[in-house]
């Protein structure tokens, strides 16, 4: 717990949960909610009710996967006061642990740490349950090598091996999210006009994201959404220097109906160079159980991110 408390990357963590157990809620959340929400005149809801996320264990592996944001229900979103009224969602975090004003940040968060290390052999193994995006992202990296996750071939239908790889791609791999904070969705149309408007809004998310990746060395950085390549040019462009090189988009037909692209880039964060593979189409919701069909998507990212 004491290299949480001195971890300069766990700043936003202990600052969410301070204002969970005094609040009720994560203004941090509340608040960059109201801000996007004004900026581009639409609703733009992220849960400031539900349990964050944040990496705590695996901070050094070698593949680093980031998404938008954890998926979430985020309950009454019929109006603004509903959805801002709104408090702990009483999902197993809140039942199990004490969050009243009298409860230790520190046996609070321990008790997170804690979930999060047994959260996957729990759900996958003991309760037996199946996650097809957990599983989508273990077929997808199941063919780059040395990619410190083991990932067992064969019959991807298999459930012992679903239920190998699926823990694993969640325990040896360093997952984040460019929000902490759970939503149903995110329209990255939105996104980029959020930051069109204004870059100090999301600025503060892109740093503490690539603080996360520069703080060990990694052997893959992989980016799930073309989105981030529109906001590393607009960030290169608007704010500072960042990207050193971008190589030309990859194309793979044949594999669904649309085709799928994937792109490398070569970025220099604070004098830190990181090569990263953006998969444009992952995770692809119109292939929800095409398990095979995203493994060899995969392996066509990763020959196409080595030939480069």
């Amino acid at each position: 717990m004491a290299s949480i408390l001195n971890n300069p990357l766990y700043t936003q963590l202990l600052q969410d949960f301070t204002e969970l157990l005094s609040h009720g809620k994560i203004l941090r959340a509340e608040h960059l909610s109201k801000e996007l929400t004004a900026l581009l005149g639409a609703p733009f809801y992220l849960s400031h009710f539900g349990m964050p996320h944040y990496p705590v264990q695996q901070l050094d592996a070698a593949t680093v996967f980031v998404h938008l944001n954890p998926g979430a229900g985020l309950g009454d979103t019929s109006t603004p006061d509903k959805f801002y009224a709104q408090r702990w969602k009483k999902n197993a975090f809140y039942t199990k642990h004490d969050l009243s004003e009298n409860a230790s940040l520190e046996d609070v968060i321990n008790g997170y740490i804690n979930d999060w290390k047994n959260y996957a052999h729990q759900r996958f193994v003991v309760n037996g349950d199946m996650d097809n995006f957990d599983y989508k992202q273990a077929c997808f990296l199941s063919h780059w090598p040395e990619s410190g996750i083991e990932l067992q071939k064969g019959d991807l239908s298999s459930r012992a091996l679903q239920q190998n790889n699926m823990v694993n791609v969640l325990n040896q791999k360093l997952q984040l999210e460019l929000f902490p904070y759970g939503s149903n969705s995110i329209a990255t149309h939105q996104l980029i006009r959020a930051f069109e408007l204004s870059p100090a809004t999301l600025v503060p998310y892109i740093h503490h994201m690539l603080d996360y990746i520069v703080a060990h060395p990694r052997r893959y950085v992989l980016f799930g959404s073309r989105v981030f390549q529109q906001l590393f040019r607009l960030y290169h462009i608007h704010v500072d220097y960042l990207i050193e090189r971008e190589f030309p988009e990859q194309k793979f037909n044949g594999i669904t109906k649309n085709s799928l692209s994937f792109s490398k880039m070569k970025l220099n964060y604070k004098g830190q160079k990181i090569d990263i593979g953006i998969p444009h189409s992952f995770p692809r919701r119109d292939l929800p159980n095409a398990y095979k069909k995203m493994a060899e998507y995969g392996r066509l990212c990763a020959e196409a991110y080595h030939a480069s």
